[in-house]
Formats: C-alpha cells, structure tokens, sequence
C-alpha cells in the first residue's frame, strides 16, 4: 500500500479545487466589472474626458474628488492589461496543430491557392466575438507578400475581437463554373488561419493605397479619398500560419 502516493494526489486535490475555486470567483467578479471597463474605455480621450481634465488642470474640481480615471496612463494601462489578460483566456493552446484536408485529391496547390487569393474580390473574416460567439464580416482585402491586409474603422465590434484574441481565419470562394447542361458547379475555395492586428508602422498608407488601387475605378482621386479617410482608418495585417484550398464538385 502506497501511502506516500495518496497522500501526494490528495495534496494536488486540495490545491487544484482551491485554484479552481479562486478562478471561478475571479472570473464572476470579472463579468461583473465588464460593463464599467467598456465605460472606462469610451471615456478615455473622448470630449468629456478632455473637458474634465481641463477643469481638473483650472482647478475648478473640488479638492478631495478623485481623479485617477484623469490619468491617462492609469487607464490606459488597466486596458492593456485587461486586453492582454483576454488575449491570454483565448490563446489557451498556443501551439495548434493544423488538421490535413480530409479530402487530399480535391486539394488545390499553393500556387493555385495564392491565385485565388489575387483574385477573389471579397472574403469573410471570421474572429472571435462578444460572449465568445464566433463573428464573421465580409470584407474587401488585399493579399499581398503572402498576407491578408484589411482596412477598417478605429472603433467597432471586428476591432474589439481582435483586441481580445489575434487568432482568426479567412475564406474565400471562387465563382464557380456549371457544367454544361447541368445544374452543378465546380467552385474552388481557400481557408486561411493565422494572427491578426493594426498596422502600427510607416506602411499603413501605402497598403491603403494599394486596397484603393485594388478597388478603385480608373480616374478616381485616390489621393483625395487618402487625405479625406486615411486618418479614421485602420490597416489590419493577416500572418498566414497555415492555408488550405479545395477543388469542389457539387455532384
């Protein structure tokens, strides 16, 4: 009879059902701050924001009011670390191993599949959404260098997804063709999985730019859209981890 041994696993017992438990009532007392987080992050450098610092700084606010959300740094800070400690919860399996395609005859080749992607002229991204429901938006993209570049506005339910989790993935399908006398198509699709996020360097601009050129008709003002919309918009960058096409035959 191994004693030791018992005692040990029901050490390890006690100890995880206590984390457990600590966990649990971490994570209700977190849902319950929620809302008041999304307060604090519409408040910081709106105009209220700005207009109670103002009065902060003239002195026109009462000496013993608190003042920590006027810090800039004390609630930017507590987002990040918020945006960070989310991103943490949804990247549980850091390392994933992709699955083959199942259906390994109907798989189209790199080549085809990059070809695809300069192609199509929309795809859906999909991210995880508010209460962890997957959300999926059809976007106009670029692919480019062998990522996926997106624009978007500085605000909105896609950017807070992937605040939260940079994981994603992206589709696209080809128009397919119908067999002649037929009622079936032949289409070709591609699954693209990787990381995304803001560009936050020096080629934001000129990937704008190409979007617009990708889009944009002959003759248009694309220097003119860049100065009028550039400046409320974001571009988001896809690294392509692992991709996969498919040759699909409705019958």
């Amino acid at each position: 009879m191994n004693t030791n041994r018992i005692s040990q696993m029901e050490q390890r017992l006690e100890r995880t059902t206590a984390a457990v438990e600590a966990l649990e009532a971490a994570l209700e007392q977190y849902q319950a701050v929620r809302d008041d987080l999304a307060s604090l992050d519409t408040y910081l450098g709106s105009a209220e924001w700005h207009a109670d610092r103002a009065d902060d700084e003239a002195g026109r606010l009462p000496d013993g009011l608190k003042r920590g959300v006027l810090s800039e740094d004390a609630v930017w800070n507590l987002l990040e670390r918020h945006r960070e400690l989310e991103k943490h919860a949804c990247l549980a399996e850091a390392d994933t191993t992709f699955r083959p395609m199942r259906r390994f005859k109907q798989q189209m080749s790199p080549e085809e599949c990059a070809s695809l992607l300069q192609r199509a002229p929309r795809g859906i991204l999909a991210v995880l959404g508010d209460g962890g429901y997957p959300y999926t938006v059809p976007l106009d993209f670029l692919y480019a260098d062998g990522r996926l570049y997106f624009h978007c506005a500085r605000e909105g339910h896609k950017l807070d997804a992937i605040r939260r989790c940079d994981k994603a993935s992206f589709c696209v399908l080809g128009e397919g063709v119908k067999e002649p006398d037929s009622w079936w198509y032949h289409f070709e699709s591609v699954v693209c999985f990787g990381r995304i996020g803001i560009v936050d360097d020096t080629r934001a601009d000129a990937l704008l730019r190409q979007l617009g050129a990708k889009y944009f008709p002959q003759g248009y003002d694309l220097e003119d859209d860049m100065r009028r919309n550039a400046p409320r918009a974001y571009v988001l960058e896809m690294q392509i981890e692992h991709l996969s096409g498919k040759h699909v035959r409705e019958k």
